[in-house]
């Protein structure tokens, strides 16, 4: 009988710890918010309308609320894999560095073994200078590429080689993509006396599949940059306005052949300004104060950004509760280090490249931290122990959860 109540006694006791560590796992940070928006039906859709006036105190949120485990990976240190770039995409099965200077992108696999060059930098056939958009697609074991003011859509295969351009329906084209099978989706900024359309589907052949109307879309598209974070299923849009005004971000939703907005922030008054919208699944999250961008250009005459004016304050609202709060985002991974921006998870992923240099330092900074896991701390160290001076860049990312 004794050891029978002992085992069920064990038994009580690893179900009680479970349910505690359960728990820490659905904590939710904006549990004791306030209710800070409303649900309204625009054309017979739900669309959430957030007042900034009821945003009140500021949460600390991790990460890792928002994402998996995160992976540090060392990339290929052979004198071709070599890249400056401080951006990666991440799909299922591989890695695309983006362009740095006169380095072109970079194909890898999931492990840092470096495949191929992605074509090269310049202006000849399967060249490219100036990117707005890049895509990996295992399905069809293709890379795309989307040039600033592209007429067509540079496709490579995953030897780097380019394949076949996709002429696109428009012409001179800023924007984002996404593929739904062998279908083509193109958000773009509208450009002056070329097109009015801001949505279209196409085949890969360029032939338009259909349209989207945005004739409801009645603001001057010039100096409009598109946002597309694609971090579900369905894809969203929106824009950062440099006329400030009240604007929506929306779901482009395939089968109703139609624009859905579905979250938008009343300002009012001088709280007005450009501002931008991002979808993650569970929450929107957005700018409440807005921030202007100024161009520079460095001393070989690339243009450069920065940051002018006001700093921005960025705030986050529950999808299902409409409870909100401004909101920092913090690195727990690395001990608790702040982004500037919290607008860091974009098509599945948060990811950065890091030099050898930079690692190390974000590495000793976290390990002086008491706020870091025994288990981060340990794989940080490991990490420390294998740097070096010539290394190629680490790829830090963590896939976002759903």
């Amino acid at each position: 009988m004794k050891n029978e109540f002992q085992i069920w006694m064990m038994i009580v006791m690893s179900a009680f710890l479970f349910a505690c560590d359960n728990e820490s796992v659905q904590l939710n940070y904006l549990e004791d918010a306030p209710v800070v928006a409303t649900r309204i039906l625009v054309d017979g859709e739900e669309m959430i309308e957030l007042d900034p006036a009821l945003l009140k105190d500021t949460v600390v949120i991790p990460l890792s609320y928002f994402t998996e485990e995160l992976q540090i990976v060392k990339l290929d240190g052979r004198d071709e894999a070599l890249t400056g770039a401080p951006y990666a995409r991440v799909s299922d099965n591989y890695i695309v560095t983006g362009m740095s200077g006169n380095t072109p992108f970079k194909l890898f696999d999931r492990q840092g073994n470096y495949l191929a060059d992605v074509g090269d930098i310049g202006q000849g056939p399967g060249e490219y200078q100036s990117v707005y958009h890049m895509l990996i697609d295992e399905a069809s074991q293709r890379i795309y590429i989307l040039p600033f003011f592209g007429s067509k859509l540079l496709t490579y295969n995953f030897e780097g080689k380019p394949c076949l351009s996709v002429p696109l329906v428009h012409e001179r084209v800023i924007g984002k993509l996404a593929l739904r099978g062998d279908t083509l989706l193109v958000l773009a900024s509208p450009q002056p006396n070329n097109f009015s359309s801001c949505v279209w589907m196409q085949d890969m052949d360029g032939n338009l599949i259909y349209e989207f109307p945005t004739e409801r879309l009645n603001f001057d598209f010039r100096g409009v940059t598109i946002f597309s974070c694609q971090n579900e299923e369905h894809v969203d849009l929106s824009f950062w306005i440099p006329q400030a005004q009240l604007d929506s971000l929306y779901e482009v939703d395939l089968e109703k052949g139609k624009l859905i907005p579905r979250f938008t922030a009343n300002f009012k008054g001088d709280a007005l300004k450009p501002h931008m919208y991002q979808d993650w699944p569970g929450y929107y999250v957005g700018e409440a104060t807005g921030q202007w961008w100024q161009s520079t250009e460095d001393e070989n005459g690339n243009p450069q950004r920065r940051l002018a004016g006001e700093i921005p304050t960025y705030y986050i609202v529950d999808k299902q509760t409409l409870k909100g709060a401004y909101y920092v985002l913090e690195n727990d991974f690395f001990g608790g280090d702040r982004f500037e921006s919290p607008f860091v998870l974009e098509e599945g992923y948060f990811s950065s490249c890091l030099d050898p240099g930079e690692l190390t330092e974000k590495i000793e900074k976290a390990l002086r931290s008491d706020r870091l896991s025994e288990q981060m701390r340990k794989r940080l160290t490991e990490v420390q122990t294998g740097i070096t001076e010539n290394d190629n860049n680490y790829l830090l990312y963590a896939k976002l959860k759903q």
